[in-house]
């Protein structure tokens, strides 16, 4: 498990760390059953039945509680890759029992409310820099694990000897975690089984053995329902000064909140930040959450907008799309993230905004998944090909790779994770050709 500064066993005794180990359990049983936003010392000393000066006395305060609350998950995380049922995660059998342990245990506990790696990194990863420091120390040793299993993989001969270990540890942590948020989002399976299928296919292209790179169909589809969200009408509400009022608001907030994430900005500070009085604010917004989800929207529209995301209909293309990612680095993603994917990783605990944030990933999914029929139907991709499938591996790609890039300040995740997704495309192209 990760660790800052001295061991448990170096501060405490065997009483004080199974007391310490209360209070962590009884924290991420807040955060499982109330959210994150409710967690507060009061209320874990609450549920860990200890007084404030024990709580204290093992936290200095609530932000040290939440990174302790984060190195235990990432201990879940790492202890779930060692177990026995996963062998040694040395071979193409032991990744596929791995995926389908994974489907089967988030499956099992459900899409929504649960202090799982990827929902706390997206509701954190904005708060401070020690917290974000925090998670980097998570992933990197999240990936070092994987990362010495596709080593021993290379060193057996079973991948070439070109692979690239702690490259392929990369697609695989990012792809986890931008799986896991499109699949809180959607509250559904789907996008989870999809990626971690394209993740285990990847790998397999790296096979030694032929018959091994050939890809393994995706899982069927089961409950998949686009979202629509109805107009709030604000054409024929507002003048058209009115309208552009608005619309100012609504992209200055969008500014603050990525910059500094949805809980830390409040009404003032966008009445502040835009120069508008709180009668203005309150004509055009209900409250923060009307002005949270017109922010959504918003960034939807922007985020599908993009120039590069326009005729992906070819291998050619999706790489180019691939080189824009990677030029966003620097000025976007390591500022906070993805504009869009941002916004999802904050607002997963609130249940009134989720099909918002899903209505906006089917428009970018659609982009992506006309592109790839379109290279289906000109012959470039070969047959049995699901473009449903590859869109959401590039599309997963996309937000798990900008997410670990900005928690990790290092922009190879996206540059990885992302050309990953598109040599996974590209792979179908080659096969036929072959």
């Amino acid at each position: 498990m990760v660790t800052t500064g001295l061991s448990d066993g170096e501060r405490f005794t065997a009483k004080g760390r199974a007391t310490r180990e209360r209070i962590l359990q009884a924290a991420a049983q807040v955060i499982l059953e109330e959210g994150l936003s409710a967690l507060s010392l009061d209320r874990v000393r609450q549920v860990a039945s200890v007084s404030g000066s024990q709580l204290s006395h093992y936290f200095t305060d609530k932000r040290a509680l939440v990174r302790a609350v984060l190195e235990r998950q990432m201990g879940l995380v790492l202890d779930f890759h060692r177990q026995p049922a996963l062998g040694g995660l040395d071979s193409f059998d032991d990744f596929e029992r791995w995926l389908n342990l994974t489907v089967r245990q988030l499956r099992k506990i459900g899409y929504t409310g649960t202090p799982t790696y990827h929902a706390l990194a997206g509701q954190l990863a904005k708060s401070d820099a020690a917290t974000r420091e925090t998670l980097a120390a998570g992933y990197r040793e999240w990936m070092a694990l994987l990362e010495a299993s596709f080593e021993r993989m290379r060193d057996r001969r079973l991948l070439v000897a070109t692979a690239r270990p702690r490259e392929l540890a990369m697609v695989f942590v990012a792809g986890h975690q931008g799986a896991g948020m499109l699949t809180f989002t959607y509250r559904q399976e789907w996008p989870l089984s999809d990626t971690f299928r394209f993740m285990v296919n990847y790998l397999r292209l790296f096979a030694t053995d032929p018959a091994e790179r050939v890809p393994r169909p995706p899982r069927p589809v089961r409950d998949r329902r686009a979202r629509s969200v109805a107009n709030d009408g604000a054409a024929q509400r507002f003048t058209g000064k009115g309208l552009a009022t608005r619309t100012r608001i609504i992209d200055g907030a969008a500014d603050l909140m990525f910059r500094n994430g949805v809980l830390s900005t409040s009404l003032d500070d966008v009445r502040r930040e835009v120069g508008v009085s709180g009668s203005q604010l309150t004509h055009y917004f209900a409250d923060k959450s009307d002005l949270i989800r017109q922010v959504v929207a918003a960034r939807a529209a922007e985020a599908t907008a993009q120039p590069e995301l326009a005729g992906l209909d070819s291998i050619d293309a999706l790489r180019e799309w691939a080189k824009a990612c990677g030029r966003q680095a620097e000025t976007v993603y390591l500022r906070g993230g993805c504009i869009y994917g941002s916004l999802t990783g904050e607002l997963l605990e609130q249940r009134d905004v989720l099909d918002d944030l899903a209505a906006g990933y089917d428009r970018w999914l659609q982009l992506f998944r006309d592109g790839v029929d379109v290279m289906c139907r000109n012959g470039e991709l070969g047959e049995g090909v699901e473009p449903r499938h590859l869109a959401v591996a590039l599309l997963a790609a996309h937000q798990g790779g900008t997410m670990v890039a900005f928690a990790m300040g290092d922009r190879e995740p996206v540059d990885v994770t992302v050309g990953a997704a598109v040599e996974y495309v590209a792979s179908f192209a080659a096969a036929r050709a072959r």
